[in-house]
């Protein structure tokens, strides 16, 4: 099969906006009914090169104070709300929040709070929100989150029928090759359409995930973190001299 296949990915559209302080997000458009969804690029923060310029990770080698000016441009494009956020361990976590700050380790989050953001660090890795009437969740899945079914996993957290799922910017079929055996094991899992070759398609594992576990509406918006390197970070592209993106979701009042 040829890697051309896995520009046929069904996506959906996103808008681009530069909220006011600089920093630049993608946001799905239409955005969901009652919650937000920011999956924040590289542009508009303070960090030089090579982290430059919306790094939010201060593990890369990049200034501690660059690092706390972008978190604090990031949460006025939020419109000052809170978050909460885990030390990402490559795992299939799930932790319930109720109030903003440190929540221990895992690799997905999940509330029922109002106005209390849910974030995640990338730099390929597949963010997913995940957005219902009583709850939303954010999923930080790399490939060992994605085998192991974390997505999934944190749609059950939500507890309801009728979830909307959001797949945000990260390396994809046509950029992430892996290892003949990493690829035969998400094709047993996930069947052959996730693969072509050795190249896998992350979200295409998750879209099986989620389809299983009886999401409501899937809506992946389709960019790729190895293809855009002047929009995103990414690992697998730029080695570990590079930054992390921020993806966030919140629920809102209607």
């Amino acid at each position: 099969m040829s890697r051309d296949r896995f520009v046929l990915e069904r996506t959906s559209p996103g808008v681009t906006h530069a909220a006011d302080g600089g920093a630049v997000y993608v946001a799905p458009d239409p955005e969901p009914r009652g919650a937000r969804v920011w999956f924040f690029t590289r542009l508009g923060g303070v960090s030089e090169e090579p982290y430059d310029s919306l790094n939010v990770s201060t593990k890369v080698g990049d200034r501690a104070t660059a690092v706390e000016e972008n978190i604090s441009l990031i949460r006025r494009a939020m419109g000052g709300r809170s978050s909460a956020w885990v030390r990402q361990v490559a795992g299939d976590g799930v932790v319930r929040v109720s109030e903003a700050g440190f929540a221990g380790e895992a690799d997905a989050l999940v509330t029922s709070e109002r106005h209390l953001c849910l974030a995640v660090a990338v730099a390929d890795c597949v963010p997913v929100a995940l957005v219902g009437e009583r709850g939303v969740a954010m999923v930080h899945s790399g490939w060992r989150g994605t085998l192991a079914g974390i997505a999934g996993k944190a749609l059950r957290s939500i507890g309801e029928e009728g979830v909307r799922a959001y797949v945000g910017p990260s390396i994809r079929g046509c950029c992430y090759e892996v290892s003949q055996e990493l690829a035969e094991g998400f094709e047993a899992r996930f069947g052959e359409g996730v693969v072509s070759g050795r190249y896998l398609s992350l979200p295409a594992a998750i879209k099986v995930d989620l389809e299983r576990t009886g999401v409501g509406e899937i809506h992946d918006l389709g960019l790729c973190s190895g293809c855009r390197p002047d929009l995103f970070y990414s690992h697998r592209k730029q080695g570990p001299l590079t930054g992390r993106n921020l993806a966030a979701v919140a629920m809102v009042a209607l």
